[in-house]
């Protein structure tokens, strides 16, 4: 990608905590756009969250890269001038902050597009902006229990169980930041008010499944790595760990039944609804074979046929796979107080390189007194403010 980004000019503001709207920030920081961070002075919850690095959050730094830390009491009535004065110049803000918060502080939609008509609004909000959940407190695993994704995950003697990410805050922040794009894009530029719901996008991304329920009119069964579609479709043992192997159609069966040197399969499995239909007999016979080789084996042989097949990694084998450090998922910063700090690169190539913010995380109230001094505070007005609290500076 250009030095620039194709977010040059653009200025956000963000009141985020923890992961939803950061992550969005950041999506849109490693496009080219100017983040401003607003904190309180004790900083974004998630500082606190351990690990840390030489004082700094590693949880932290994974979803906040790319921005400028702005460290105020919004209760203090110089900060809400300041934050006035930044919404006026800004193109973007956006925040995950409860039901009513961001209200409280002055700085609702309303009142926002009263300081700045033309300012895109962006909340990330629990169940949504309105309606009959939309003042419950909420969070990714609730998310989750509430959107069935719980219920059809892990295999069919499991206990209920949670994906291992915190899916509902990335989906939620890359659907805000697809949301803020297009408003960009829109010319005339005009004022808009976006609100997506964490919630809304863990149902969105079980489409699949919902299509089974709607289908067949009852809950789908767990089939822990399986698919619920095609078989053979999931996590395989051989003699010495795991790998995953996908047959989408009759042709990757006959491909795989050709490498396995047991064409016999065909004429007992000849096509998916059979296939599904006597699915773990099928899934018994293929270990029994799998098992007597080992994962390294099974992926050579039939990634060489064609098949969608991988091996089952660690993370820390993952983040230093050869792709993954071809792509740069893996980005290294030099931090003024963590030293050598490593993130999650961005999924998105742009002219044939990665989408990249061009700074590390900030520390806290990092750029406080120059940004006070852009949006007009005199020095000894900033002073006062550092000394009584009411800025926060590093």
């Amino acid at each position: 990608m250009s030095d620039a980004g194709p977010l040059d000019g653009t200025l956000v503001i963000e009141f985020g905590n923890l992961i939803a709207a950061p992550y969005a920030a950041m999506l849109l920081a490693d496009l080219g756009a100017r983040v401003v961070k607003v904190e309180p002075p004790e900083g974004d919850l998630s500082r606190g969250f351990g690990p840390h690095q030489d004082g700094e959050s590693a949880f932290f730094m994974a979803v906040n890269r790319g921005k400028e830390s702005l460290a105020l009491d919004t209760k203090d009535w110089l900060s809400k001038r300041v934050l006035d004065n930044l919404i006026r110049k800004a193109d973007v803000l956006i925040h995950n902050l409860r039901h009513g918060a961001i209200e409280r502080l002055g700085f609702g939609a309303s009142r926002s597009h009263d300081l700045n008509p033309t300012l895109i609004y962006a909340s990330i909000s629990a169940f949504g902006a309105e309606g009959p959940y939309a003042k419950r407190a909420g969070i990714d695993i609730v998310f989750q229990g509430e959107a069935g994704m719980i219920s059809i995950t892990g295999g069919p003697k499991d206990r209920p169980m949670k994906t291992a990410t915190t899916i509902g805050d990335y989906v939620a922040g890359t659907n805000a930041a697809l949301a803020i794009s297009a408003a960009l894009a829109e010319t005339p530029r005009s004022g808009r008010h976006i609100d997506v719901s964490l919630r809304d996008g863990v149902i969105a991304v079980q489409s699949a499944w919902n299509a089974l329920a709607f289908a067949e009119g009852k809950q789908p069964e767990r089939v822990g790595t399986a698919s619920p579609y095609v078989a053979p479709s999931q996590v395989f043992e051989a003699v010495d760990g795991h790998f995953t192997l996908a047959v989408v159609s009759d042709r990757h069966f006959r491909v795989l039944a050709d490498s396995l040197g047991l064409p016999e399969l065909v004429d007992s499995y000849p096509n998916n609804e059979v296939r599904m239909a006597k699915r773990d007999a099928l899934a018994r016979k293929l270990t029994s074979v799998f098992k007597m080789e080992t994962a390294d084996h099974w992926v050579t042989v039939l990634g060489e046929a064609g098949l969608p097949v991988g091996h089952v990694l660690t993370l820390s084998e993952a983040l230093t796979d050869p792709q993954a450090r071809h792509n740069e998922m893996i980005v290294e910063f030099d931090h003024p107080v963590a030293g050598t700090v490593k993130t999650t690169g961005s999924p998105i190539h742009i002219d044939g390189a990665p989408a990249r913010a061009a700074s590390p995380p900030a520390t806290l109230g990092q750029h406080t007194r120059p940004i006070l001094r852009e949006v007009g505070v005199d020095p000894d007005s900033i002073e006062k403010m550092v000394a009584s609290g009411a800025a926060v500076v590093s």
